[in-house]
């Protein structure tokens, strides 16, 4: 555990507009929390979802699989280092929890256009019929890893390690020239 106080700073630019529009919008989430879940061998997404509805029900249970027994547990809400600690000692011992939402950053992507850029950046298919609202992958954008989510019809969430953030964003700018 830290034993000093984080200081929350964006990864992007200080000059962040990013270019609404018709087609297309990119911007940054902020706030909000990144947990990696690891499951030991014989657990499974009901069995988190149910220990996290119990222990703090106030942040949700929108989990994204990440590899087999491993997901990252995503919300909105600010957790401090206490409630952090009360999580972790509350999860059954076949599940451990590790603090990304320093590490990592959100981004979503969104507009009529937003299958269209990420389709220049990877292979997955995030097409209607098979990438469901509530879908995550753990993909390549261009060179960069990533999780694609989508959060609705023409929406999605792009989880990235912090240090690449700003490459990212730069790349997902220029693969949406053309849509602004």
């Amino acid at each position: 555990m830290r034993d000093y106080q984080l200081e929350n700073r964006s990864a992007f630019p200080s000059l962040v507009a990013a270019g609404a529009s018709a087609s297309i919008n990119l911007g940054p989430v902020t706030g909000g929390f990144v947990f990696h879940v690891l499951g030991d061998a014989k657990s499974d997404e009901a069995a988190l979802s149910t220990a996290i509805t119990k222990i703090a029900p106030d942040l949700g249970t929108d989990l994204r699989k990440l590899a087999p027994n491993q997901w990252f547990w995503v919300g909105d809400s600010d957790v401090s280092s206490d409630r952090l600690t009360e999580i972790q000692a509350g999860l059954p011992s076949q599940f451990a929890l590790a603090d990304q939402t320093h590490g990592r950053v959100r981004m979503r992507l969104s507009g009529a256009s937003s299958r269209t850029v990420l389709a220049k950046g990877t292979m997955v298919d995030l097409s209607i019929d098979q990438y469901a609202i509530g879908q995550s992958a753990m993909t390549q954008i261009g060179h960069i890893g990533a999780m694609i989510t989508r959060i609705e019809d023409d929406s999605f969430e792009l989880i990235v390690l912090r240090s690449f953030a700003g490459s990212l964003w730069d790349e997902l700018h220029h693969m949406a020239a053309e849509f602004r």
